[in-house]
């Protein structure tokens, strides 16, 4: 029978006496068997879902369906919290506008950081008064002082699994009651242990990286910011070689769908708003050294301390969430909300827009993150005068 890893406050913290504990469900199995571990260990578990989207999606009926069947076979209780205003807010609208202005956002992170988090944990502590609220992570949170101590983001135990990356830019006051049960979990054992207990057969699943967009993010761009020809020109010899619908449509780095005639392989190198012009070259036109940080997120005291003091720190970064870490320096500037971030080795496609996450140089503990050479502060959410929401009885629309 599979069993749960011994929790250690050296690897990932999580409480020995019964607490009351809301579990973050998603209609998946890896909340699902976060919830029935917790179950199990004797704690008050509350099933909590946020309502993020209208219509169909992992995020939204799935969710609520799978989830409530979870909890109503365990015998807890489960609530929901409506954050569509909210996920509209910081995350679709955050994503479209920056297609729009040319640079590549990071839905998920974000959504971690406002919605998944922010409003999430709020509610969850206020409404339904627990002491920790659970997700299924898989992330390793150390506490060496215990529960009041401060805490220690580390990487998951199963390195295909890790998703560190995602809590890069979330408040570090929202992980002070947080509790990851699956970061000592190998993603088989979590598999094998939904089979034992029946999971499985009813909310497998794997998340998808953008839960709105639900026919393909090319079709999604076209009706959200809809179709403007544009030139697709070489970056060396400002031929013009094709033309394009859009330049949202394109990212740094991107091969596919550039559809032109170079007679060699070509990436888009930039694009350039102003003009709705795409610039395609070779591949070493994407390769550089050094980048600029905008809105470094700390969550380690100690090393922002030890970078404030000294104006640099060796570390490791990486620019993208399926991307392999890189040696790095990270450098103050005289701005202290911008920083330079000099690579040990050219990286290809660093892209503005994306999150920079930073890592200790043996690449285990999670230290803060940024984006990558542009930052678009939200504007804060006002929910009087959100855009109102799709009707509720609507028909769901058939993809």
């Amino acid at each position: 029978m599979t069993t749960l890893p011994l929790p250690t406050n050296l690897q990932n913290w999580l409480p020995e006496k019964p607490s009351r504990i809301a579990v973050g469900m998603s209609g998946g199995v890896d909340s699902s068997v976060v919830a029935h571990l917790l179950v199990a260990a004797g704690h008050e578990v509350v099933g909590l879902t946020a309502w993020t989207l209208n219509g169909p999606g992992t995020c939204c009926n799935d969710a609520l369906v799978n989830a409530g069947r979870v909890c109503e076979e365990l015998g807890i209780p489960f609530d929901t919290v409506d954050l569509r205003a909210e996920f509209f807010h910081y995350v679709m609208d955050y994503y479209n506008k920056s297609y729009e202005a040319g640079t590549t956002p990071n839905p998920c992170v974000e959504c971690n950081r406002y919605v998944k988090w922010e409003k999430f944990m709020g509610y969850a502590q206020e409404s339904l008064d627990v002491e920790y609220v659970a997700t299924g992570h898989y992330i390793n949170l150390a506490r060496p002082n215990g529960k009041d101590g401060g805490f220690k983001i580390l990487k998951a135990t199963d390195p295909t699994k890790d998703q560190t990356y995602m809590l890069a830019r979330i408040f570090p006051k929202e992980l002070n009651s947080a509790l990851f049960p699956l970061g000592g979990w190998l993603k088989k054992d979590v598999l094998d242990y939904a089979n034992e207990k029946g999971i499985i057969n009813r909310s497998y699943k794997e998340s998808v990286d953008i839960c709105f967009v639900l026919d393909g993010q090319a079709n999604y761009l076209k009706q959200t910011l809809g179709i403007r020809k544009g030139n697709i020109v070489d970056v060396d010899t400002g031929k013009i070689l094709g033309e394009h619908d859009g330049h949202w449509l394109f990212t740094k780095g991107q091969r596919r769908g550039v559809n032109v005639a170079a007679g060699r392989p070509v990436y888009v190198i930039r694009t350039e708003p102003k003009t709705n012009t795409v610039f395609i070259g070779d591949k070493h036109h994407l390769e550089s050294s050094q980048f600029t940080l905008k809105s470094m997120n700390w969550l380690d005291a100690d090393f922002q301390d030890r970078f404030l003091a000294e104006g640099r720190l060796e570390t490791l970064v990486k620019v993208r969430y399926a991307g392999e870490p890189t040696l790095a320096t990270l450098l103050a500037t005289p701005d202290p909300e911008t920083f330079t971030v000099e690579l040990a080795e050219p990286a290809s496609a660093v892209t503005a827009g994306q999150i920079a996450a930073f890592y200790t140089e043996d690449n285990v503990q999670l230290l803060g993150g940024g984006f990558i050479e542009v930052f678009h502060e939200p504007k804060p959410f006002d929910a009087e005068n959100a855009p109102p929401l799709p009707d509720l009885n609507a028909a769901c629309p058939v993809v």
